[in-house]
């Protein structure tokens, strides 16, 4: 970038009191007070909710005023006059968000800050940036998202309830630490759009290994469904036959309950195909482990296959 341009870009920045990127000579010389979501839907409904807080803060403030009114502590004339300064606080404060928003898209720091409950359609929104400043989030839910990554997630210490969509997660550690959280409901697709689902091999790496979520004892509901493809394997043209044992690990919720292996046989310990003839793309599998209604761990499996 050019001088000139990023010393215009820095200008514009302090002057609408915007974040315009990582650059440090930017955040050195000022930290914007407010927040951007690239992803509209997110925005949207981190409106929504920041709407919702304040709308609730009024309706408290409105009740207390008139119990106040109702108990004789304050005349009418005080409570006419209290009422309308309350009003137009109340409309001042909307305008202004409303405002920032529709102009910029902006929401305040201090605002996400107070956030407790999020809950939208993540469509294709592949990241969840900006989320560590929700420092309330008790549940976050939503459908269609393709995170990669829950490490915001884990600096949210108050979290209670995830239930999310995702794919290539190959550990869950970003919740291990997070032991507040009573709810986990996770899908993993293994597609990362619905062009690959119509091909019918998974293309994001399956999710194998749940056991970083085995010291969460405040966990009531887990629920995990996962597809998706593991390590490709070689094998020797004529071989026909291949055995794999234990491929899959789940957290101490599971402990007493037994694991169930689909594949050419059913097993509680292991995969096993047989008669392969060499033509094979990949070996199919599936499992489930249950411990009552509400702890499960499912899944579909692929292993590539590479013949020489």
């Amino acid at each position: 970038m050019k001088k000139s341009v990023k010393s215009s870009m820095i200008v514009l920045a302090l002057g609408l009191g915007l974040s315009i990127g990582t650059s440090e000579e930017v955040e050195a010389m000022y930290e914007s007070p407010y927040s951007y979501f690239n992803d509209y839907g997110i925005r949207q409904a981190g409106f929504s909710g920041v709407n919702e807080i304040y709308s609730n803060r009024y309706r408290v403030e409105v009740d207390k005023l008139r119990e106040d009114h109702e108990k004789g502590l304050i005349t009418d004339d005080e409570f006419d006059k209290l009422f309308e300064q309350l009003d137009e606080a109340n409309e001042k404060n909307l305008l202004e968000r409303e405002t920032f928003f529709n102009t910029y898209g902006l929401l305040k720091k201090a605002d996400m800050k107070n956030m407790t409950h999020f809950d939208t359609d993540f469509e294709d929104y592949s990241s969840l940036a900006g989320f560590e400043q929700m420092t309330a989030l008790e549940q976050i839910q939503g459908e269609g998202g393709n995170f990669n990554s829950f490490r915001e997630l884990g600096e949210l210490k108050k979290l209670k309830t995830v239930m999310l969509e995702a794919n290539n997660q190959l550990t869950l550690n970003s919740f291990k630490n997070l032991t507040d959280l009573e709810t986990i409901i996770l899908r993993f697709d293994g597609f990362e759009n619905n062009d690959e689902s119509r091909i019918g091999e998974y293309t994001q790496a399956l999710t194998t290994d749940i056991s970083a979520l085995s010291n969460l004892d405040k966990l009531k509901e887990l629920r995990i469904s996962a597809r998706g493809r593991m390590a490709t394997i070689t094998l020797k043209k004529g071989t026909s036959s291949y055995q794999l044992f234990d491929p899959i690990v789940a957290s101490k919720q599971f402990d007493g309950a037994q694991m169930k292996y689909y594949s050419d046989i059913t097993s509680n310990e292991s995969l096993e195909w047989n008669n392969l003839t060499g033509a094979e793309k990949y070996l199919k599998f599936s499992w489930r482990i249950e411990k009552g209604r509400d702890i499960s761990y499912t899944g579909d499996g692929q292993i590539p296959i590479r013949w020489k």
